[in-house]
């Protein structure tokens, strides 16, 4: 079976999207001012000089769920951040993964359903964050990992909106 023109690009988009997001990460480009517990914000993520791995882990990690999402939202409460920050954090998670959520079952009819492609996109995420742990830029946020599915899923159903669509669905059906 020949796969169809649109796949064959929507598999070059993703491998595209995919080098360009990890490599985006690996640029180690800025500071990023977020929650590291109820009274500290973390304001560099990179390691810095002596500091052995372990230590810088425990540092950039955040494995509570919702633990930088609340700080976020109680730090522009109380106006102890510029929104922008606050924006950054969340729009940009959201969106990082959105691309996936959309794609992802128009390049692979086995995702073509809702828990099939949050589990891929998590998968997704996941990895992301650990390669920013691992190449010592960024933080690995449980967070950032939540927004990510999140975004997938919107994603997701603008996929499935636009696959109701009988002459779409029958082109991208193989």
């Amino acid at each position: 079976m020949q796969k169809k023109p649109y796949k064959i690009m929507t598999l070059i988009v993703l491998a595209i999207y995919s080098i360009l997001i990890f490599s985006f990460l690996s640029l180690k480009i800025g500071n990023w001012f977020v929650e590291k517990s109820d009274n500290e914000i973390v304001v560099n993520s990179e390691k810095e000089e002596g500091e052995s791995f372990s230590e810088y882990a425990k540092r950039v990690t955040n494995l509570v769920p919702f633990r930088t999402i609340k700080g976020y939202i109680t730090r522009l409460k109380n106006k102890d951040i510029l929104p922008i920050y606050a924006f950054q954090f969340f729009v940009l998670n959201l969106m990082a993964a959105f691309p996936y959520g959309l794609l992802l079952p128009v390049a692979f009819k086995k995702l073509r359903n809702f828990w099939g492609t949050v589990g891929c996109v998590f998968v997704i995420a996941a990895m992301k964050e650990i390669f920013k742990l691992f190449i010592t830029v960024g933080r690995c946020d449980i967070d950032a990992v939540i927004l990510n599915v999140v975004g997938g899923m919107f994603g997701f159903m603008i996929f499935m909106l636009i696959y109701k669509n009988p002459s779409i669905k029958e082109e991208i059906t193989d």
